[in-house]
């Protein structure tokens, strides 16, 4: 079906992608595992020609898509090869809503898609996972992990017969992750559906993948059937990756609320959004949707605490409220002790006292800017001299590793990296609280290793506060003293994390402990 030889990609004057050969049969999964920026999504977006200068040859059925001209690949785009983005909020269109955007992928035209395609859409929106009344919703209106399932159904929409999925699970809970596994595996086997799974997830790999390849700096070091891959590798990378997720770290010793002073807080804080379609509001039977009710938090001193729920369950809600991104509808925001406004209200000094790390690293990022400039933005918006901003960023790049990426943009860097670049810039005028939006997701096992130690050491040199928000209770085990988890907008349980690792007893704490439990 795909046959992929000698394939190199550059951008500009960097080789992304150098000498890659491999084949995907009819009915196939094929899992491209490898750390951030080794090269897996410049790949996957190669074969449809959207990325950088690629050489060498890609042939879909017979069809040599390396040079091929725009009508060639308008027609597999789509119909004959769907292709869902790693980052949701770049490929969902803002202004669509995400009944439109699946019509669109069908025919090429949104509008008055329920007289053609209502069924069609609310089918493939059940397959994903969705409810089909989020048909009429915008992106905005929908959690990360919804927009990612949103994605995943805008690709297969089309009915192609090759699915390239980029990290289609990374920002998923793991009970909404296994849900969207299970409907990759049927599509695959109802469809005879051809998939390439990008991913950083090896337990994604082990679960869905006839056969794995393994990629480091833009090369393909590893390949073979995935149970061979896993069980006996016999390239050095892969045994590390393989070792990097068997790894398993004991709970932090915490769990008790520190005498230290309290440096954020919510109190009672709800927060409702309305209905903004132009039909309920003409009809006046628009009611507000409850993201967060009566939520009550506080992070000391030194610190970490984690959020942790599914997709959709209020967790982002409540980072942003305590960060000032929202306006609570109810409750009380408070920073060192003093009720604040949302930021725009805030002083310089309450600003610059929380450093947040976005759950959509592309998203987060100005596509003008370098990488140098973007994190040095916050430090020039405080008047920092040039001399300054430019040692503090080079500092900062180091402790992400990502020394040597200053010129780079944005669409030159993988989502990994990206991520990294977030949290450079969350770090860049030494807040005292850190907040953590699914700042991992993204990335593969060895950075997300690297990144927590990071964490970790930055917690006990600086004594930071750290709100860890997460649907991945091996994140709060690794980082967090206390968890809260937060189901359908409300706390329904918390206390220590190596507590309700080892006893949980809210119905929604066991379903997502069980599920971290299996590795997937």
């Amino acid at each position: 079906m795909l046959t992929v030889e000698d394939l190199t990609v550059r951008y500009d004057e960097t080789v992304a992608v150098r000498d890659v050969s491999f084949r995907i049969e009819r009915g196939e999964t094929v899992g491209l595992v490898g750390e951030s920026g080794a090269g897996k999504s410049t790949i996957g977006q190669s074969i449809l020609g959207l990325a950088g200068e690629p050489a060498g040859s890609i042939r879909f059925e017979d069809v040599e898509l390396v040079g091929a001209d725009s009508t060639t690949l308008r027609s597999v785009r789509g119909s004959e090869i769907g292709l869902a983005f790693q980052d949701a909020d770049d490929a969902l269109h803002p202004a669509y809503t995400i009944g439109e955007q699946i019509a669109e992928s069908i025919d090429g035209k949104h509008r008055g898609w329920r007289r053609r395609h209502e069924h069609r859409v609310e089918s493939t929106l059940t397959d994903v996972d969705l409810d089909p009344v989020l048909a009429d919703r915008y992106p905005h209106q929908l959690s990360g992990g919804e927009k990612q399932r949103a994605l995943l159904a805008v690709a297969l929409a089309g009915d192609p017969t090759l699915l390239i999925a980029d990290e289609p699970t990374s920002s998923l809970d793991t009970v909404t992750k296994a849900t969207v596994l299970d409907t990759l595996e049927e599509l695959t086997a109802s469809r005879d559906l051809s998939v390439l799974l990008i991913t950083h997830d090896l337990g994604v790999v082990e679960r869905t993948c006839d056969r794995t390849l393994v990629m480091r700096d833009g090369e393909l070091l590893d390949r073979g059937q995935t149970d061979a891959i896993l069980s006996s590798p016999t390239h050095s990378y892969t045994a590390d990756l393989v070792a990097a997720r068997e790894h398993d770290t004991p709970a932090v010793d915490g769990g008790r609320t520190p005498e230290t002073r309290v440096v954020a807080s919510l109190d009672g804080v709800t927060k409702q959004y309305s209905d903004s379609s132009m039909l309920g509001s003409l009809l006046g039977t628009s009611e507000p949707t409850t993201a967060l009710s009566d939520c009550s938090l506080s992070i000391h001193h030194g610190e970490a605490v984690a959020v942790v729920g599914r997709s959709g369950a209020g967790k982002t809600t409540a980072a942003r409220v305590l960060a000032g991104l929202e306006t609570p509808t109810e409750g009380t925001v408070s920073l060192h002790g003093e009720p604040v406004g949302p930021v725009h209200q805030r002083s310089a000094d309450q600003r610059a006292a929380i450093g947040y790390v976005f759950q959509s690293p592309h998203a987060s990022l100005d596509p003008r800017r370098t990488v140098t400039q973007s994190v040095g933005e916050p430090l020039r918006a405080a008047g920092w001299t040039e001399k300054r901003c430019r040692e503090r960023v080079e500092e900062l790049l180091d402790i992400v590793d990502l020394a040597g990426y200053e010129r780079r943009y944005p669409h030159e860097l993988s989502g990994g990296e990206c991520q990294r670049v977030g949290i450079a810039r969350a770090l860049a005028l030494d807040p005292d609280l850190l907040v953590l939006d699914e700042a991992t997701s993204a990335l593969d096992t060895l950075t997300t290793d690297r990144l927590c130690s990071t964490f970790e050491r930055l917690g006990r040199e600086r004594k930071l506060a750290i709100l860890v928000v997460t649907h991945d209770f091996g994140i709060a085990r690794r980082l967090a003293d206390r968890t809260l988890v937060v189901h359908d907008g409300r706390i329904v349980e918390r206390g220590p994390t190596a507590t309700l690792l080892a006893e949980p007893t809210a119905e929604p704490t066991q379903t997502l402990v069980e599920s971290a439990l299996t590795k997937l």
